[in-house]
């Protein structure tokens, strides 16, 4: 005989609560053990050890090659200017500061722009170290550089090397500072743009003072070394924030 339709509807459904029983009973059936001293295990692990030079190169990997290349580039202009001119290129030079820092806080904000935190928070050091090694090395590949061009501006403009490298970090560190302030205020490919405007700014800085006050003359430079002890507080004082912004993002996304 055949089975009417609600019989047959009867046994389907008697058939899945018997499929779901048994997945049930075979899944407590074959449930794994809690583990026993998982902790002291992993603690007793081999854990190779890194030393703070080690890590630092390690980084310098990770930096993207363009970076290194765009510096050298901008470096080249440096030079170009300063030996096509040779005379009065002190406030062109200033001019194309920011654009040598805007390499390094393109770097530095990479991990903002791309919403790279989940990949962060795999690493094995903290976020802040990387920062710093990051930032350490570009900067100071960025200092060896720029040593290389202050005793030839220093010659060509008939002044102290000291004062030469005044003039070319005040415009340097006010990029870093104001691309790190737009850093923590914004999230989003937006802070390329915001970086360069930054740096487009203090480029056309230089050019109006020098037009209009002429402030790279002697009797102004009192105010040079104080805008770069502020500066260089700044900039301390702002990498601080970021890193620790940085770290409280990461745990939020780690949550």
């Amino acid at each position: 005989m055949k089975q009417s339709k609600r019989e047959r509807e009867y046994n389907d459904a008697g058939g899945m609560c018997s499929i779901d029983i048994l997945k049930r009973r075979l899944r407590i059936l074959w449930q794994a053990p809690a583990p026993e001293r998982r902790d002291l295990f992993l603690a007793g692990g081999p854990r190779p050890g890194i030393g703070h030079g080690t890590f630092v190169l390690t980084q310098a990997a990770y930096i993207r090659k363009r970076v290194w290349v765009l510096s050298v580039a901008v470096f080249a202009v440096l030079v170009g200017i300063t030996a096509g001119w040779q005379q009065d290129v002190l406030w062109m030079a200033a001019s194309v500061m920011p654009f040598f820092a805007l390499t390094a806080v393109q770097e530095q904000v990479r991990s903002f722009t791309y919403n790279m935190a989940e990949l962060e928070l795999a690493t094995r050091f903290s976020v802040k170290s990387i920062m710093m090694a990051r930032m350490g090395l570009l900067g100071g590949f960025h200092l060896a550089l720029l040593c290389l061009l202050f005793p030839v501006l220093a010659l060509y403009e008939q002044m102290e090397i000291w004062h030469t490298g005044v003039y070319l970090l005040v415009p340097y560190l006010a990029t870093t500072f104001l691309s790190m302030v737009c850093s923590r205020k914004v999230r989003g490919r937006e802070i390329v743009y915001l970086c360069l405007g930054n740096a487009m700014l203090v480029g056309s800085m230089q050019m109006v003072g020098h037009g209009i006050m002429q402030w790279y003359e002697r009797r102004f430079f009192g105010w040079w070394i104080l805008a770069l002890a502020l500066l260089l507080a700044g900039n301390g004082w702002e990498y601080y924030r970021c890193a620790c912004q940085a770290g409280r993002i990461y745990e939020q996304a780690g949550t």
